[in-house]
Order: C-alpha cells, then sequence, then structure tokens
C-alpha cells in the first residue's frame, strides 16, 4: 500500500497519541506512508473522531487535559526485583484474591521493588479523587524451555480405530504414551483446540474459534466420558451405534474411517467458512497411500458426537455445574452462548437486539428459561477439562521432557462466544490481518476483531488474563500464535480491502508481563511465532524474555544479504522451536514436488507462475547442494536419491542443529504432499480437512518414523 496523499501533523499527533500508526515499514524495510482516511477510520473504531480539522482540536485537547490530570494509570507492570516506579498518588497496594501475590501495602507515591509476583488493586489519590487500578507484578523471565525434541501435531489429522472420523483426545494420549516409550519424545505441539460455536456449520479453522477460553468438544474420545462408562448396557449400545451410523454414512463400505469439512484463509488465523453437513468423510484429490484422499467432516462428527453426548448427560441425571449458579463466570456465559445459538442461530449479531448485550434482563431470562442446555453445554467443558488434564498427566507420567503444548490463536471468530461476551474489550467492526508481502502481494485479512489497548487497559487485562489462564490450565507449554501481535496488530476498518489498514499498537510492557505472570504460575515454557516481518524489538524482548522463536527450514537464511543459501544447521538460533515446516507453509515431499506452486496456480493465486516455478526449482537445488555439503546426501548429484531419503536427510540436518526444541511432523514422516493449510483460500482448498494418510496404528508400524526419529535420538 501505499498514497502520495501526506498525513497532516494534527491528523499524526493525534494518531500517535492512540498508538496508530501513520507509517510502517514493510517486508523488506522500505519506508510506507498510510492513506489518512485510514488513520481516520481506525482512529473512528477508538470511538476518536478525527474527520475534519475541528475534530482533530477537540480530540487533541481532551488528550492534552488529561495529561495535565496526572491521572495515574488504569494498569502498571512492573518485574521483581526492578527499581521503585514512582506512581504520584500512589496510596494503597491490596493483593487481588488468588492472585499468588504478597501482603497488603501502604505506599509514598511509589511501587516498591521488593513485590511478590502477582496481581494488585493499587488504591491511588488524583486531583479528581480516589482512583483504582490494576499492578501486575511479573518475575522477569519466563521458565526455561527444555532442550528436547517433539512432534507437532495437528490433533483433528490423528485418526485412529477408535475415533469417530476425527483425531480426538484419546487418540492423542496413546501417541504421547507410544512415542515417549518408543522414541523419547519429550513433546507434543497441539493445533488450537479451542471451541467452535455448537450450530452447524462447524468452523474447521483452529484459528478462528469461537472462543479461546473453551475447548472443542470434537476432541473428545465418547467412551472415555464417565457416564459412558458408568451407563447402563441400553445407554451404551444407543451410544455405540451412533459412531457406527456416523463412520457408515461417511465412508459407505470402508473398513476404516478414512477422515472433510470447509476450510479457512491466512497464516495462523482463518476467515470463517461454511460446512457441508451430511457430506460425510468424502474422497477428494488422489495422494500416495490413500488413493482417494479422504477429508474430515466437521459438521458430521459433531452432529453425532452432540447426540452421544446429550444421551450420556441425561443418562447421568442431567447435572448442573456448580459455576453456573454464580453470578457471573465465564463458563456461564460460554454455555449461554451456545444455547441462545442453538435458538437464534451462530452469528449474534442477527439475534434480536435485547440479546446482544450478555448482562441485558433478556439474556437473564432467557438463560433461566434455556436452563437445561446451558446446563448441557456446561457439562460437556467440564468432560473436555477432564480429558485434557488426563492427556497432561500422560504426557507428565510417561517422563516427557517438556510435556504437552497448546497453540493460542491470534483471535476469535467475530459472531462467537467471546466476542458477544467480550465485546467491551473488542474492537467490533476492524478485523486483524497483515499488510501487503511477497507471499501475499493483497495482503490478509483473518476476519477476527481485535483487542482494543484503551478497553484493556482500563479493565485491568483481566480478559487477557482469563484468557491466558484458561489455555494454560492444561498445558505445559504454550505457543503464541503472531507473537508480534502482542506489539502491533494490523487493523482493517470494515469494508476495506486488506491493504488498506495500519497498525494499532499495544502497551507491550504490560502484555508481556501478564504473559510471564501466568506463564510463571502455571510453570509452562513459551513460544512464540515470529516468521514473517517482525521488528527487531519483538525479537530483543523474545530473547530478554526467555522465550523460544520459531525457525523453519524454508526461511533458514542469513538475512544480511540478499539472495543467501540456506543456512547450515550450527548456524541455527538456539533459542528457537525448529521445524521442517509449519501448518500454512508445504510439507517435506511438497517442496520437493513442487506442490506448493502448482496448487496455488491452479487456483489463481500467482502472478507469475513461471517465476514461481523457477524460484522452487532454486530453492530445492539450493536444499539438496546444503545436504550434500552436510554429509547427508551422496557429494554426487546424480542420479539423485529417492525423495525418502531426501526427506530423512532433511530431518537429521533439523536434528543437528542447536535449536532447543525440535519438532517433527507427521505430515513430513509420511510424506504427505499437501499443507493443513493454504494461506488466501478460503473453500478453494480443504484447509484443515486433511487427515494424515496413515491410521495412528500404521504409524507405530512405519519404518519411516523410526529412521526419523532415530536421527533426534543420536543427533
Amino acid at each position: 500500500m501505499g498514497t502520495t496523499t501526506a498525513v497532516p501533523e494534527d491528523l499524526a499527533r493525534l494518531a500517535a497519541a492512540h498508538g496508530v500508526a501513520t507509517t510502517y515499514r514493510d517486508g523488506r524495510r522500505r519506508r510506507v506512508q498510510v492513506d489518512p482516511d485510514v488513520v481516520v477510520r481506525v482512529l473512528g473504531l477508538l470511538e476518536v473522531d478525527a474527520a475534519t480539522p475541528a475534530d482533530r482540536r477537540r480530540e487533541l485537547a481532551a488528550v492534552a487535559e488529561r495529561d495535565r490530570a496526572g491521572a495515574p494509570p488504569a494498569t502498571v507492570a512492573i518485574r521483581v526485583g526492578a527499581p521503585p516506579r514512582a506512581v504520584p498518588g500512589a496510596r494503597l497496594l491490596l493483593p487481588e484474591e488468588d492472585s499468588g501475590a504478597g501482603e497488603r501495602r501502604e505506599l509514598r507515591d511509589e511501587l516498591p521493588g521488593d513485590l511478590a509476583p502477582g496481581w494488585y488493586r493499587l488504591i491511588s489519590d488524583g486531583p479528581r479523587g480516589e482512583s483504582a487500578g490494576t499492578v501486575v507484578v511479573a518475575p522477569p523471565r519466563l521458565p526455561v524451555a527444555p532442550r528436547t525434541w517433539g512432534w507437532q501435531l495437528q490433533l483433528y489429522a490423528l485418526h485412529s480405530a477408535g475415533s469417530w472420523g476425527i483425531g480426538d483426545l484419546g487418540d492423542l494420549g496413546e501417541f504421547v504414551r507410544w512415542t515417549a516409550g518408543a522414541h523419547g519424545a519429550g513433546a507434543v505441539l497441539l493445533n488450537p483446540l479451542h471451541a467452535p460455536g455448537p450450530t452447524h456449520p462447524v468452523q474447521p479453522s483452529p484459528y478462528t474459534p469461537s472462543s479461546r477460553r473453551f475447548a472443542t468438544p470434537l476432541a473428545l474420545r465418547i467412551e472415555d466420558v464417565p457416564a459412558y462408562q458408568r451407563a447402563d448396557a441400553a445407554t451404551r449400545a444407543e451410544v455405540d451405534a451412533l459412531r457406527v451410523d456416523a463412520l457408515r454414512v461417511a465412508a459407505p463400505g470402508s473398513a476404516a474411517p478414512r477422515v472433510t469439512a470447509p476450510g479457512s484463509a491466512a497464516p495462523g488465523s482463518g476467515t470463517p467458512g461454511s460446512g457441508t453437513p451430511g457430506s460425510g468423510i468424502t474422497p477428494g484429490v488422489a495422494a500416495p497411500g490413500v488413493g482417494a484422499t479422504a477429508r474430515i467432516d466437521h459438521d458430521l462428527v459433531w452432529a453425532a458426537k452432540r447426540s452421544a453426548l446429550e444421551l450420556l448427560w441425561r443418562a447421568d441425571g442431567r447435572p448442573v455445574p456448580g459455576e453456573l449458579s454464580a453470578a457471573s463466570g465465564g463458563l456461564r456465559d460460554f454455555a449461554t452462548w451456545c444455547a441462545l445459538a442453538e435458538r437464534h442461530g451462530g452469528r449474534w449479531s442477527r439475534w434480536p437486539a435485547e440479546l446482544r448485550d450478555p448482562a441485558a434482563a433478556a439474556v437473564r431470562a432467557a438463560r433461566a428459561e434455556l436452563a437445561p442446555r446451558v446446563a448441557f453445554h456446561a457439562w460437556v467443558q467440564e468432560r473436555c477439562a477432564e480429558q485434557l488434564a488426563a492427556v497432561r498427566a500422560t504426557a507428565r507420567e510417561s517422563g516427557m521432557a517438556l510435556g504437552v503444548l497448546h497453540d493460542l490463536a491470534v483471535g476469535v471468530d467475530p459472531e462467537g462466544a467471546d466476542a458477544w461476551a467480550l465485546a467491551d474489550v473488542l474492537a467490533s467492526g476492524a478485523s486483524v490481518g497483515a499488510p501487503p508481502d511477497d507471499f501475499t502481494p493483497r495482503g490478509q485479512n483473518w476476519g477476527l476483531p481485535p483487542w482494543r489497548p484503551d478497553r484493556l487497559a482500563a479493565t485491568g487485562y483481566a480478559a487477557f488474563r482469563d484468557m491466558l489462564r484458561a489455555v494454560l490450565a492444561h498445558a505445559d507449554g504454550l505457543r503464541l500464535d503472531h507473537v508480534a501481535g502482542l506489539w502491533r496488530l494490523w487493523w482493517v476498518p470494515p469494508g476495506d480491502s486488506p491493504d488498506r489498514g495500519t497498525y494499532v499498537h499495544s502497551d507491550a510492557e504490560v502484555m508481556l508481563a501478564v504473559l510471564a505472570l501466568e506463564a510463571h504460575r502455571a510453570g509452562a515454557v513459551v513460544v512464540g511465532e515470529d516468521l514473517g516481518t517482525v521488528e527487531p524489538e519483538v525479537t530483543r524482548a523474545l530473547a530478554d524474555q526467555g522465550m523460544l522463536g520459531c525457525a523453519v527450514s524454508w526461511f533458514a537464511r542469513d538475512d544480511s544479504a540478499p539472495g543467501t543459501p540456506p543456512l547450515p544447521p550450527e548456524r541455527w538460533p538456539e533459542r528457537a522451536a525448529a521445524s521442517l515446516s509449519t501448518h500454512d507453509l508445504p510439507t517435506a515431499a511438497g517442496f520437493l514436488r513442487g506442490e506448493h506452486v502448482r496448487v496455488r496456480a491452479e487456483l489463481g493465486l500467482l502472478d507469475d507462475v513461471p517465476a514461481e516455478e523457477a524460484a522452487a526449482a532454486a530453492e530445492r537445488a539450493e536444499l539438496l547442494a546444503l545436504l550434500r555439503a552436510e554429509g547427508l546426501l551422496p557429494a554426487d548429484p546424480a542420479p539423485e536419491p529417492p525423495e525418502r531419503e531426501i526427506i530423512l536427510a532433511m530431518h537429521r540436518l533439523l536434528a543437528r542443529t542447536p535449536c532447543r526444541l525440535k519438532l517433527v511432523s507427521p505430515y513430513d514422516v509420511l510424506a504427505e504432499p499437501r499443507q493443513p493449510n493454504l494461506p488466501g483460500t478460503v473453500d478453494e482448498y480443504p484447509n484443515w480437512r486433511l487427515p494424515l494418510s496413515a491410521t495412528l496404528d500404521e504409524l507405530r508400524a512405519d519404518p519411516r518414523v523410526t529412521e526419523i526419529t532415530q536421527a533426534f535420538q543420536n543427533p
């Protein structure tokens, strides 16, 4: 994006006061000026009127008045052991309940440096009387990640003879026990297991969840639910029949489930797609080892599992979780949204106006009327929590050095449960994404509403904290998708194309402190996904925090000069979670075969196909040259080794790197040609619908698994 129109000086000052960028540097470090109209529109999303010079004068005067008043900040972050921090008017510090904080402290205009980690309420005296704010005291660094290796899994793709057409937490527990015992694997990184909505079509993208605070019931192993084990024979037979019928509809005549549903787009984040209820496990594009590749049908799976869970809930006496009786609570709100969505549809912006505010009297009345459905959805979430905890316990009992890492999506569905319950701290109408770059020249719109930095600060970052706690409750580690979003996010105004956006900055000091405190309390390591265009301050902060970054073979090059060859393994960063690829990038086989170019060319996503093909061929040749130079392939380039040998050599190179965490993907081990998600597509490509070509039992017996895991046991 570029423009010759300069941003007026008064607009630039107003934008700076609210964290809205008027210029930025693109992926090639060139300065780009933002269109003044975009700046005005983004300020409007923050409820700042900047349309005319008179409007800007009035808003700038309000900023100056707030500065003169000298009111203490709504939220302050400090680190344990830091020097005392001046806060004029600070009088009293009170530890919040269950915050892990220390004792009540009397203050004199400063925060002391000897505070214990935790959450505090700060009472201050100011020109307008007494005020209350929030103080977050965080340890200086995050927990240290052990040096180990493991797997990165798309759980939905991992299927077995016992699953219901989609990978589940029972499969995951078996996988953890097997790989920890047989290979000494120390970690499993999962795709986000956030909750989708309860209505059809089910959103297949794990990066466009209805809620990041709750888990997907599609991952439940129904037979492991205690109510199933307590149920009478007739109820269990009825539940078993639901599974059998679902698999029969999915794959008529098939002996084993080969797991389909539509997808979503954008690196790490997707835009809402649509489902195909009743389409079952249908054949798709041919792929080696599978014949007609199946596709996971999220709608079919949810219909079957929901029916089974309702049977078990009724058989269990329709229990009502205790939290629902509280005056407020995240579970109560989530379960209420689910019940309302079942009655009024999955898009809450189209509900009757009186139901769009969670605190409204009409919502309280509807909650009472729909009490059985509210209780059911809360009960389902309790079962999800039980099985997530069981998987984590399995990882610990199996001796994994790190354990289970969960992925945190960058945002939520604007029509979902969190967007409804947390509307006061989200910028409704705005959508986050990415500016134009070499891979996506038109930019990206992920369809996800961003946090409002001003509202987060005013509410003590409670929503951000609670979200982190919910995910960390069942995690030994956390991967933050698009970690640069802690500093800034690309906001696209409603109705605009993604190139007509700009960055809005957050208070990274506070965001990082909240993350550090909650990770410290959970004893969890943190990985920040820092691929792509990342400002130097982000890289420095990740290192200072003790957070791992990401290293991926396709990007492991010396950025100091253009056209440089791939880095040898000893030059990869030590402070990183390393892998050959990610869910948004070509698999090992896909890269070697040029599948990533072929598919994008067929879908019309490339402007210059010959140039892309030439670039892919050159990158492939560079990789093979590096593998030969490292002695991982024969020095003589002719004849070229079989693909299986090249993929093994790629993993052996990964194993040689000094990176603290090395991650292997079953997609690469099995030489799957298609990547899980193709950025820039929605329904044109089967995003988030591709199962592995081998079942869990077949994986156990596959000699390629043995070959590749041995490389990490003996690098």
